[in-house]
């Protein structure tokens, strides 16, 4: 038996597959349902704008954070706001394919109130993220950010955070 056949052999880790193809895929038969019963799935293309815009949201109460407690208050006052920015800006697609998906989504479907926890999460912590980011821009350059903007800034990634936990609320398929 040649190398590259011995992964895929009978009692492998993949079972019975002999071919990549032919491996059970956790999930898949979840894409195939909800592509034949025409109802909205998450694209791996949108998951990636989401974490993106989630990351940025993240560095940016990193950034505020430190600059409030003292560290290179310039420096980390300033990356805190542009990461903030950021994290707006790529919000904005997110937030309308979210609503989209959810609308489109049929009433009697059992993703409609995942769809409704997941764009609402986003659009309440995106909101929190304007408020932080309108109270620090004039601060963000002199390195002065107010406790007030650095608190509503962490009460953003908190409401992701708990987003993210939500009971009932199962990964994207």
């Amino acid at each position: 038996m040649r190398e590259r056949e011995t992964l895929f052999r009978a009692g492998s880790r993949f079972g019975s597959a002999r071919y990549l193809s032919q491996v059970e895929l956790p999930g898949r038969e979840r894409w195939v349902e909800t592509a034949v019963a025409d109802q909205p799935a998450v694209e791996p293309g949108g998951a990636t704008l989401a974490g993106a815009a989630v990351a940025a949201f993240t560095l940016g109460v990193a950034g505020t954070s430190a600059a409030w407690a003292g560290i290179a208050e310039v420096e980390t006052a300033a990356l805190g706001f542009l990461a903030l920015a950021t994290g707006l800006v790529l919000a904005v697609p997110t937030l309308a394919t979210d609503l989209l998906g959810y609308l489109r989504t049929p009433d009697e479907s059992e993703l409609r109130r995942p769809a409704a926890a997941r764009w609402l999460t986003l659009a309440a912590a995106a909101a929190l993220f304007l408020a932080a980011a309108l109270v620090l821009d004039d601060g963000y350059r002199s390195g002065e950010v107010s406790g007030f903007g650095a608190g509503v800034a962490g009460c953003g990634e908190l409401v992701l955070v708990l987003g993210a936990v939500w009971p009932g609320r199962g990964p994207a398929p």
